[in-house]
């Protein structure tokens, strides 16, 4: 079985605080994206799994092993699988690879050995794995809250495209969350982003959109600002990272000006690309 595993992109992302359990609590605009793994999954006669990413050295230890283990531990799975996963997302760039080839597993096994788990008993699994997974099995843009365990659909069909362009280095996500910690702790309200995907408003998404870790993060990757600016001086109508960094998300209503953008960005960074949202 083959499975594509989409990207995913924060359109906004506050951090309310820390809640009593010691997580930060958040407020987040999350759209899927065109950008994907390529996973495939056969079963295998073996007594155990062969998890392989192609080209990359993994630990032994990731979100695809343990998404396994969870499954097979809470279903009794006895079967085994040979995975292959070509990794198309770069890591530590804010966009979930790791989250969205788990929850492309969990539903490639479910399906595989007809386990006929709810989307709830998924996601329950899911977020034992990794606070995004529970968005990646919804693969649909959303708002998502708390720990990334309060997902609400937002009502709207708009897709639309933009450049995503990662710098040479990636962000710790604790590193930057612990850059926020020590910061002013900035709040943002989001509702007008959510409205602005709903009504299908460029110009108010623009407006509207914002990342309470983006300062933390530019301070460990100061890379993202100088991506940013570029993008800026070169006709964008905004720029800004997603999630916890370092890719940054650049957009123009005009589609040749994302392609002059994405040619002068292929010259200095590793990862430049067109994708689509939504």
């Amino acid at each position: 079985m083959k499975k594509f595993a989409p990207a995913k992109v924060n359109l906004a992302l506050n951090v309310n605080g820390v809640n009593d359990r010691g997580y930060h609590d958040l407020d987040m605009i999350m759209v899927p994206l065109s950008l994907c793994d390529e996973i495939d999954i056969e079963l295998n006669n073996a007594q155990e799994d062969d998890v392989e990413f192609i080209d990359l050295c993994v630990p032994d230890e990731n979100t695809v092993t343990k998404a396994l283990r969870l499954l097979r531990e809470k279903c009794k799975i006895t079967h085994h699988y040979t995975i292959k996963v070509v990794k198309n997302i770069p890591e530590q760039a804010g966009l979930a690879g790791g989250s969205a080839d788990a929850a492309a597993v969990l539903s490639a096994i479910n399906e595989l050995e007809g386990l006929d788990l709810s989307k709830s008993e998924l996601i329950e699994l899911g977020q034992q794995v990794g606070a995004d997974v529970p968005f990646c099995l919804i693969n649909e843009s959303a708002r998502v809250q708390g720990i990334g365990e309060k997902i609400t659909r937002i009502d709207t069909d708009w897709c639309f495209d933009f450049l995503l362009v990662k710098p040479n280095k990636g962000v710790s996500t604790p590193l930057a969350f612990k850059k926020w910690d020590e910061g002013d702790r900035r709040q943002w309200n989001v509702d007008a982003i959510e409205q602005a995907m709903i009504v299908k408003d460029h110009d108010q998404l623009m407006n509207s959109m914002v990342n309470a870790l983006e300062e933390a993060a530019i301070e460990l990757v100061p890379e993202i600002a100088d991506i940013e600016c570029l993008a800026l001086k070169l006709g964008a109508d905004r720029a800004m990272m997603t999630g916890s960094g370092s890719a940054v998300m650049i957009f123009s209503k005009s589609g040749s000006v994302l392609q002059r953008i994405e040619k002068e960005m292929k010259k200095k960074y590793p990862f430049v690309q067109i994708v689509q949202a939504g």
